[in-house]
């Protein structure tokens, strides 16, 4: 059962940074709507067998609006007996209080935390293709020396792919995905338009000759199809994807579902996977914060959000060590 780190919407979410062009606009929000998606998007996962830890999003000023994409906070590493949470190094600033905040939560759950020395966001460039395989993206949001900070973290033996990409592509999970069929078949997403120093026949190579690369139109990359989430066998995807795609993709085994989470996706950019860090090899303890038992409290909870928030100018990054609320 796969595992991820999840954190709701707060009362106040809204589009700080505008940093892709989904979010550029810089419009208003509805913080109810947000936190309902969110809420659409969990029962689905759990439906499909995955299991989430929620972290709760603190109470500080300014607020941290950016931590529902947890994709970006980091990555976990180790086995069992030796696990360490690599923190991110977030290149935007109303995002960099993240990493403390994280940190607290994690240390909380026993579970030990070090910060990258180098500009890096998280799982979202940094993905395991299979067969102890990674490709590693930058050239966006993470810069290539963070490479220094991932390989000594890698399981031994493992291969890593660098691939640099350009925009609109601003993390390596909005144009590369490896998603997982019930069968254990591996296929490649990959959109070939935003990579910059590799070519598909290069990703084909590194992958292997079991892994079906396939590759997505730009059409389908531009709507986050890339962004999609493969939980136990099925496809959690924005709206939109082309026939030829969803085709090919029920064809190697996916049960696809598309989910319509316009607020957080349309306003924000991104779609399932950026709202999930998944904690790879974890096993979650019966007392820790997990969606099945608290549901009816957080949709209890979103009714109360406000229903519209104006857009503000982003400002500078908290200061103060944020507090668990």
């Amino acid at each position: 059962m796969p595992t991820y780190l999840m954190s709701y919407p707060g009362p106040d979410w809204q589009i700080r940074g505008g940093e892709n062009f989904r979010s550029e606009t810089h419009a208003a929000t509805n913080p109810r709507q947000a936190f309902k998606e969110w809420l659409k998007l969990c029962d689905a996962i759990t439906r499909a067998g995955g299991h989430i830890l929620v972290m709760r999003p603190p109470t500080v000023e300014p607020p941290l609006t950016g931590l529902v994409y947890t994709a970006n906070l980091g990555q976990l590493f180790g086995t069992p007996d030796a696990y360490t949470y690599l923190l991110s190094n977030m290149k935007v600033p109303h995002r960099q209080a993240e990493a403390e905040f994280t940190r607290m939560f994690l240390s909380e759950a026993g579970l030990e935390s070090r910060t990258a020395k180098h500009t890096w966001e998280g799982q979202a460039d940094l993905q395991l293709v299979g067969g102890n395989r990674y490709i590693a993206t930058w050239g966006v949001r993470t810069v290539r020396e963070s490479l220094d900070d991932v390989r000594p973290l890698l399981p031994p033996g493992a291969r890593l792919l660098d691939v640099e990409i350009r925009e609109p592509y601003f993390h390596g999970d909005t144009c590369i995905n490896p998603i997982v069929a019930k069968s254990g078949a591996i296929v490649v997403l990959v959109y070939g338009g935003a990579l910059v120093n590799v070519s598909l026949e290069a990703v084909r190579g590194f992958v292997g000759s079991n892994v079906d690369v396939y590759p997505v139109e730009q059409d389908d990359a531009l709507g986050y199809a890339c962004n999609a989430l493969a939980v136990n066998g099925t496809l959690l995807a924005p709206v939109g994807l082309s026939s030829s795609l969803r085709g090919h993709l029920v064809r190697r085994g996916f049960q696809v579902e598309e989910l319509d989470l316009g607020e957080l996706f349309g306003k924000g950019g991104g779609g399932p996977r950026c709202l999930v860090n998944e904690l790879r090899g974890l096993v979650v303890t019966p007392s820790a914060p997990d969606y099945i038992s608290l549901r009816d409290e957080l949709v209890a909870l979103a009714n109360t959000w406000p229903e519209s928030v104006p857009p503000k100018a982003s400002p500078p990054p908290a200061t103060s060590a944020p507090a668990a609320g």
